[in-house]
């Protein structure tokens, strides 16, 4: 009976969702947030080149390969060229450029923060401080994630095929430290989005309250991600479409889908934030 029943909740909020994408201006805010996203991408890219490329030597080359795995070709080159472009342009401003960008950068913790807020269905009551501490605080976090994932893609690999091959296990290596870079890569995502699921909207919620909704927004960004990149890059329609200007609107696209399942990630949270509350309501009367 409570197994029927679960599937029952589970069920309902796929209902929830899709009624909530009809009540409110869902698509409108996804693209919202895509503009800020795009706007926000180079100047984190070029952030990390230039701060955390201080520190870590041959950063760059580690956030370019690690691109390459998870960009289609189209915009990785797009992305590649840009950057190089952009980075020979401001080498002058070394000691601004990390600080320029990082405000920047910022602009998409907001628009996220827009959106989650809207899933919620409440106002920004925060003061214009507390907002924007929230949005640096967001935008470092974001950052955090991307060295740990970049660095643990490109060293975990190349550290965990030479110690396999010193077992004598080179037949199962290269499968073993993709799986392992793919596993921590994957938990790293689920962390950082339930934070930023719980310290987004206005209305208070804990970590294990946002944990449903970071858990299945990391499936799916993984799984519509693979799946566009297979598209693109057996395509020729973009490039037919828009010339040069292809690997812009492929990430833009690719962008925007990263924006439409951060959405319904938070909306998750809404819903079962309110099922388990009604429910414990339930059981107490």
């Amino acid at each position: 009976m409570k197994k029927n029943f679960n599937l029952e909740a589970i069920k309902d909020s796929v209902l929830y969702i899709i009624d909530d994408l009809y009540d409110t201006d869902f698509l409108g805010v996804c693209t919202q947030m895509a503009f800020y996203f795009l706007l926000a991408f180079f100047p984190m890219v070029l952030f990390l080149i230039n701060f955390v490329g201080k520190i870590i030597v041959h950063f760059d080359q580690y956030l370019f390969e690690f691109l390459r795995a998870y960009l289609p070709q189209l915009s990785y080159d797009y992305v590649v060229n840009l950057t190089v472009m952009l980075e020979n342009n401001i080498k002058e401003n070394s000691v601004l450029l990390p600080i320029l960008t990082f405000i920047f950068a910022s602009m998409a913790a907001r628009a996220i923060m827009v959106g989650i807020n809207q899933s919620y269905g409440c106002e920004e009551r925060r003061s214009l401080p507390k907002v924007w501490l929230l949005a640096f605080a967001i935008t470092l976090l974001f950052g955090i994630a991307l060295i740990l994932i970049v660095t643990s893609y490109v060293l975990l690999s190349d550290v965990s095929t030479h110690l396999l091959n010193a077992l004598g296990l080179a037949v199962v290596s290269a499968f073993l430290t993709k799986l392992i870079s793919f596993c921590l890569a994957v938990l790293i995502t689920i962390l950082v989005l339930d934070c930023i699921y719980t310290l987004a909207p206005t209305k208070r919620s804990s970590f294990k309250e946002s944990l449903p909704g970071a858990i299945l927004a990391t499936v799916g960004m993984l799984m519509v991600f693979r799946i566009f990149v297979i598209f693109v890059d057996h395509s020729s329609r973009y490039t037919m479409l828009y010339g040069s200007l292809g690997g812009l609107f492929a990430l833009l696209v690719a962008i925007y889908f990263i924006c439409v399942i951060l959405n319904i990630g938070s909306k998750i949270n809404v819903y079962w934030q309110d099922y388990f509350k009604n429910r414990e309501h339930s059981e107490q009367s």
